[in-house]
């Protein structure tokens, strides 16, 4: 254990805000548990100061440790998000395969060293696949909270390029900033580069990325896990499943995933156990988010009208308003799908 007049000027320098005292007094704690031969934790230590997680959250934009983002070079725009998630496993429902999988990637990338140090590697490459809504990207943001990572989120409207070799550009940008520093990897929507290079309807570009997207990740010996997901899981490259330590399918929630939801969700109002019923009934089929949403404007009635009771026209209005939703969607998705008509 530290010395306690280290763990006293560490507390001192965080109430003051004093970012160089803080990280000076953390290296010699780090130097310390070195000489005691606690290599696994000195190493955890200095990997999160390296990071500076609590740079991110207190020192934004100039005093911020991290590098500059890189940019797409014809429209300057960042091809990364930097996110430092508050939700965690205990916010989600997952279903006990999920959470086991989870469980044990999250293990094996806390015990790096110790897999290591027998000539293994932790699953660093994991690959998200289901229906949209049905917490993907919410169990990326909960993996990087419990570890203790950023998150660095893949904007794909920026790193998709109509340029000719820009999109593979980009991507090569992305990694190469990765390889940085140690973080939550992030790639939604990963169906956007990883599309099979069989496919008829997809040009020699989308060849070509696939191509650099392999050769990135198979070179790739940075100290983050990357997360991939998807919706559609079904165009992916053939080579790209291989190229994943681990895949997580994730559907949608059965009744008691909802009932599970839809407490944790309206806490802290008080809900009768029939209201629960009817909304488990009335939203069977769905995901996780619709589920949310509509426990969301629940709870927003009710602070509105300062109601800290679940009342019976709080949930029709709900409804009212996902039912509307999901009409305008509809249409929507009728008039995507409906044939083109070219007009000179």
């Amino acid at each position: 254990m530290a010395r306690a007049d280290l763990l006293k000027r560490l507390f001192e320098s965080y109430q003051k805000a004093d970012d160089a005292a803080f990280r000076a007094t953390a290296a010699e704690i780090i130097e310390e548990e070195r000489k005691k031969h606690h290599t696994i934790l000195a190493n955890e230590l200095q990997r999160i100061l390296n990071n500076g997680v609590r740079s991110l959250n207190r020192f934004q934009a100039a005093n911020s440790p991290f590098d500059p983002v890189p940019t797409d070079n014809d429209r300057r725009i960042p091809l990364l998000a930097i996110r430092t998630p508050d939700r965690y496993l205990d916010d989600l429902v997952l279903d006990n395969s999920i959470r086991a999988s989870v469980s044990r990637l999250m293990t094996e990338f806390r015990s790096w060293e110790v897999l290591e140090a027998n000539g293994l590697i932790p699953v660093r490459r994991v690959l998200f696949c289901g229906p949209s809504g049905c917490g993907k990207t919410a169990t990326a943001e909960a993996i990087a909270a419990e570890i203790g990572l950023p998150m660095l989120y893949v904007r794909f409207d920026s790193v998709v390029s109509s340029l000719l070799g820009e999109t593979a550009a980009n991507l090569r940008k992305v990694f190469d900033y990765a390889e940085r520093g140690q973080w939550v990897l992030f790639f939604d929507e990963f169906d956007a580069i990883g599309r099979s290079r069989d496919d008829a309807t997809e040009h020699g570009e989308i060849k070509r990325v696939v191509n650099s997207f392999l050769q990135l990740l198979d070179n790739w010996c940075g100290r983050s896990l990357v997360i991939a997901a998807t919706n559609f899981e079904q165009v992916l490259d053939p080579a790209i499943w291989r190229r994943f330590d681990d895949v997580v399918r994730f559907e949608r929630p059965d009744r008691r995933a909802l009932e599970v939801l839809i407490k944790k969700r309206l806490v802290p109002l008080q809900v009768q156990k029939k209201q629960v019923d009817h909304l488990v009934e009335a939203l069977e089929g769905t995901t996780f988010a619709d589920a949310e949403r509509v426990c969301l404007d629940i709870r927003k009635s009710c602070a509105l009208d300062g109601s800290k009771r679940v009342r019976e026209q709080d949930i029709s209005t709900a409804f009212e308003r996902f039912r509307y939703r999901c009409s305008v969607l509809g249409k929507a998705t009728a008039q995507d799908s409906s044939p083109s008509v070219d007009r000179e």
